[in-house]
């Protein structure tokens, strides 16, 4: 007897970390599999109510689902957010009215991406039927199933961001889930569209840097992006990936002295959020103002500004915008017709359901947005 009843005791462990619930009735019961090969089971008629947890989550709801039942929001995105919560995201300035009114799940943000029992509590007191995750493990995601036993549905981003397929997929995934296939199949059609206007591009020569690149509201000059999505797609040779090994981990990387020393771009695209950073240090520190001098984009005045890649996660529409800036830089010629403002409220319009051109441009983080600029003036 006690042999039986272990085993049963363990079935039902092993089933409840699958994300498996065993009192849905059948005639309700779907199950999915995440981003984490995760059997998930959710009762259809209960879906009506939806929490997000993690960084990027309600931003990919956002993209795709329907805003109408998402019950509680995290405090980063509240209706006082904190912290990189602040900085400028797109889905974030679409929803704010929305979002505002809603009660808290939890906190947010860089230091909250641990399942615990204050966060198990949060999201309850929210009685919600499904939660879409971003937690960055199969383990953390099935922690979280097994506190709060609600489904538990974990997503994934792909290291291309936008154009990458873990991302579609992702974003596949909820519109299954919520019966919005005809609206991930117009964003989707309307990506590749995108990508198709820079498959026929010539890699550059001249060497290109990103600076500024936030990772958890950190920034710093030497704070870049090995195998950067807006470069690659752009097609521009990114002098980061020359002074780091093959193999090297793609995300944010903090250069350190030895590779500053073989930093020379021949263009510098800074991130909005780190630019009056980069002025207040050139002024202050003589020997950061003698590198800077020294580089060839400075000294050329080839230097520009990108809205921020990073808050709270990938801004996917701002990355968008970001390699049609670039692209039209390094190959003027293929996009002469250009006009950025018209492209920012196409992508705002296609991604978040409103153009947001007027509402970035009076976000502290736009801060004259994608345009040139000179350092010593």
């Amino acid at each position: 007897m006690k042999t039986r009843m272990m085993f049963v005791f363990l079935s039902l462990t092993a089933l409840s970390g699958c994300g498996v619930q065993n009192d849905i009735p059948a005639s309700n019961a779907v199950t999915i599999q995440d981003m984490f090969g995760r059997n998930v089971t959710y009762d259809k008629t209960k879906i009506d109510r939806v929490v997000c947890i993690g960084a990027g989550a309600l931003r990919y709801y956002s993209y795709v689902g329907d805003m109408s039942k998402i019950v509680a929001v995290e405090e980063i995105d509240g209706a006082t957010p904190f912290g990189v919560g602040n900085a400028l995201r797109p889905y974030y300035e679409a929803n704010k009215s929305t979002f505002s009114t809603l009660p808290n799940c939890g906190r947010g943000g860089p230091d909250a991406q641990t399942v615990t029992e204050q966060l198990a509590t949060n999201i309850l007191k929210n009685n919600p039927g499904i939660v879409i995750s971003f937690l960055s493990s199969a383990e953390k995601n099935d922690d979280l199933f097994n506190r709060i036993q609600v489904p538990v549905v974990g997503l994934k981003q792909g290291p291309d961001a936008v154009f990458d397929q873990v991302t579609m997929n992702s974003l596949n995934l909820i519109a299954r889930i919520f019966n919005k296939e005809s609206r991930y199949n117009e964003l989707k059609n309307y990506v590749d569209t995108c990508k198709a206007d820079f498959e026929n591009l010539t890699m550059t020569t001249e060497k290109y840097y990103a600076a500024y690149v936030g990772n958890w509201g950190t920034f710093d000059f030497y704070g870049s992006f090995y195998k950067f999505p807006v470069f690659k797609y752009a097609k521009v040779r990114n002098i980061v990936d020359e002074i780091y090994p093959e193999g090297t981990k793609p995300g944010q990387v903090t250069l350190d002295t030895e590779k500053q020393l073989a930093l020379n771009p021949d263009y510098v695209f800074v991130d909005t959020v780190g630019y009056n950073h980069l002025r207040t240090n050139y002024n202050t520190d003589s020997s950061f103002k003698t590198n800077i001098d020294g580089m060839n984009a400075f000294q050329n005045g080839k230097t520009y500004k990108l809205l921020p890649y990073n808050a709270y996660f990938t801004n996917l529409e701002i990355q968008l915008m970001s390699t049609y800036y670039v692209a039209s830089i390094a190959h003027p010629e293929a996009f002469a017709t250009l006009d950025m403002d018209a492209k920012i409220n196409e992508i705002t319009t296609k991604f978040n359901g409103k153009a947001l051109l007027d509402t970035m441009r009076a976000h502290a983080s736009y801060n004259g947005g994608y345009d040139s600029f000179v350092i010593g003036e």
